[in-house]
């Protein structure tokens, strides 16, 4: 890596046709804490420009999606820059991967060449949501079921049921541009996966159960 420049991401190089990644893992959820403590104390004239920046990053999943990719030889494309920091080389208003306008970073240019190269034929992208009693535990993100096919969601469900985890369909998330724009059945799929806050902690048995889940849709593809 070049210390001079903001690559943008880190990469595992896999052997399987899996690409995990995580659009908002790089940072932590206390940063929305730090801003509304500020709020609390009425401080936000010193702290002007932090202020609008307020974010609830998907606090673990960077980590996971590593874990996940590392134990199952899949691929990994990971954010080193938050979803609010811009980059003044890029025409874009925040480092927010998951929105349209992110199609011109550095993470969304590789990932389009290893769907070109056919190195990749599912992505899977992490995300975290909040525990909101009427949520399920697990959401699956599919647009509809316009980004993955129904035999691929099928499996996922299946899996999930199994371990008598909740999980949900497009509820609350239908997924956001990034598997939008790279999932297009039956060449490529890709789907959201949204992990409630309390499955997320440290020393959890998250990881294991989502490396599960990319050892069984390996044994599909």
């Amino acid at each position: 890596m070049n210390l001079n420049v903001i690559e943008g991401y880190v990469e595992i190089k896999g052997e399987k046709p899996i690409l995990i990644t995580a659009l908002h893992g790089f940072g932590t959820d206390r940063f929305k804490d730090v801003v509304d403590k500020i709020r609390e104390l009425g401080l936000e004239y010193a702290f002007s420009e932090l202020i609008p920046s307020r974010s609830a990053v998907d606090f673990l999943t960077w980590e996971i999606a590593f874990k996940v990719a590392v134990a199952t030889g899949s691929w990994a494309i990971l954010p080193t820059i938050s979803k609010v920091d811009s980059v003044d080389e890029l025409r874009i208003p925040d480092y927010n991967l998951n929105k349209e306008y992110a199609k011109e970073t550095p993470l969304w240019r590789r990932i389009e060449e290893l769907v070109n190269s056919e190195h990749v034929r599912l992505i899977i992208d992490i995300h975290g949501m909040k525990n909101v009693s009427s949520w399920p535990d697990i959401c699956i993100s599919t647009n509809g079921l316009t980004t993955v096919s129904r035999n691929t969601l099928n499996n996922v469900l299946k899996y999930f049921k199994m371990l008598k985890l909740n999980v949900a369909v497009d509820r609350p998330f239908k997924g956001g541009a990034l598997i939008r724009y790279f999932g297009k059945p039956p060449n490529v799929e890709a789907l959201g996966i949204e992990l409630k806050r309390n499955l997320r902690f440290f020393r959890s048995e998250i990881p294991k159960v989502m490396a599960g889940l990319v050892r069984e849709l390996l044994k599909k593809i």
